[in-house]
């Protein structure tokens, strides 16, 4: 008889793998349940039970903390990708519009997805979407743990591992700036612009401020940096302000009023030229064929060509 080992005990249910893949999502168990002793002891028993059923520990002392171990977030995986698989066969059982999550950073959610969700919400169809503000590789952990239908992720965090994609479009940095503050000017110079006007840009501890600091060091520039901002979408926000230039991705040509500013490419930051990608788990989306056939309308909602600007 199949999967008679799975039923032939007591302490397996729906309930404790849910808690399971709660635990494994907020990286512990005071973080499942704050500022409520009584859930915390809960779901402590229920993966005491998980653990008796499958005879394997669960859970592990980490500091003051109790978060799960290896196994854990293995059996925490397997348990999301079953239950959405269960809740979005309910939902089509009862025409409930179904979840669609998809994680990008701030200046992608901005600049990208924001502005063109009337075509995301064509292309996915009638869906609840839910949109993630993350890091890199906060997002290749979810699409990895099935806890995020889509992300977006430069290339190479694509293709070097199990995730798949399609290619949305490539963008360079640029130095923006306000037409009031310099007129265009063919003699002005990268490295006179970049140390004479005053310039916003993203904050520091990021891979991108440490590789401008890196470039101005090399040609012995003393940058006119006078505000760091946490993302680049802050740094355009001064931009409009009209009174400092700010260095951003090309991609804030999408939004930005065009008439207003005038784009200094910086070739010294040719290194680091980003390609796009709509990325997902392949298992994860076999589980849900509707957003298996969406992916290329997806894909071709937010496809870019900055050179078309």
């Amino acid at each position: 008889m199949k999967y008679a080992r799975l039923f032939s005990q007591n302490g397996l249910s729906l309930d404790r793998l849910r808690t399971l893949a709660e635990v494994d999502e907020a990286g512990n168990i005071v973080s499942a349940a704050p500022d409520d002793e009584s859930r915390q002891s809960q779901i402590s028993r229920q993966l005491a039970e998980l653990e008796r059923f499958f005879h394997i520990e669960f859970k592990q002392k980490s500091g003051k903390s109790i978060r799960l171990t290896p196994a854990g977030r293995q059996l925490a995986k397997i348990a999301r990708q079953f239950l959405g698989s269960l809740e979005q066969f309910q939902d089509s059982c009862h025409s409930h519009p179904t979840e669609v999550t998809i994680g990008a950073g701030d200046s992608l959610l901005q600049w990208l997805l924001l502005p063109r969700m009337c075509k995301v919400r064509d292309a996915v169809g009638p869906s609840l979407i839910q949109l993630q503000d993350l890091q890199n590789a906060s997002i290749c952990q979810r699409l990895q743990d099935h806890a995020l239908d889509f992300g977006l992720l430069r290339s190479d965090l694509v293709t070097r591992g199990s995730l798949t994609g399609r290619p949305l479009g490539k963008f360079g940095y640029s130095l923006f700036i306000p037409k009031s503050l310099c007129p265009c000017d063919a003699k002005m110079t990268e490295a006179r612009l970049l140390q004479e006007l005053p310039i916003a840009t993203q904050g520091e501890n990021t891979l991108f401020q440490q590789r401008l600091e890196e470039v101005a060091l090399s040609h012995r520039w003393n940058l006119n940096i006078l505000l760091l901002c946490e993302s680049f979408p802050q740094a355009a926000q001064i931009l409009a302000q009209g009174e400092m230039a700010a260095i951003l991705p090309d991609l804030a040509r999408l939004t930005l009023d065009i008439d207003s500013v005038w784009a200094f490419p910086l070739k010294s930051l040719r290194e680091m030229h980003r390609e796009i990608y709509l990325a997902w788990q392949p298992h994860h989306l076999e589980t849900r064929p509707h957003l298996e056939c969406a992916v290329e309308r997806l894909a071709a909602a937010l496809s870019f060509d900055l050179q078309k600007r």
